[in-house]
């Protein structure tokens, strides 16, 4: 079993995801927008991430489906992140089974990188890109 089909049949969630893109994404260039971090309830992670077309605008690609992803993560492990700062863009984002359940890799671009193993996750997922508490629109990504 390759991992994309262990994501999609193992982690609540992810078979949405994968269906709203129509492929598991790689997270390339996605923008950490959110860390939360609970010793004894519900701890996250938000990226927004979106679809790179082949199309181009004035040398630029077009991106669509732009929509924020939740991480949910439960009873976490292992933690080691580095770099958090006001630009969080990620290089690409993993999901790998491990003894102590679920790692969260994160490989950096610029900003954060690292990961996280927790005993569960489950992702959620908005459509759109991310907005601040006055409905502002937060992301530099077209």
């Amino acid at each position: 079993m390759d991992n994309d089909s262990w994501i999609r049949d193992n982690i609540p969630g992810a078979s949405q995801l994968a269906d709203w893109f129509d492929y598991w994404p790689l997270f390339h260039d996605a923008e950490v927008t959110e860390l939360h971090f609970d010793r004894s309830g519900t701890s996250w992670l938000k990226v927004h991430t979106w679809h790179t077309s082949n199309e181009t605008i004035s040398s630029h690609f077009i991106t669509n489906k732009h929509v924020v992803v939740t991480f949910k993560l439960q009873d976490i492990q292992e933690l080691e992140l580095n770099e958090f700062n006001g630009t969080n863009v990620i290089y690409w984002l993993k999901l790998n089974p491990v003894e102590q359940g679920i790692e969260l890799q994160m490989e950096p671009c610029m900003g954060v990188f690292g990961r996280i193993v927790a005993r569960q996750l489950e992702i959620e997922f908005l459509p759109g890109k991310p907005v601040d508490r006055d409905g502002i629109a937060t992301s530099q990504i077209q």
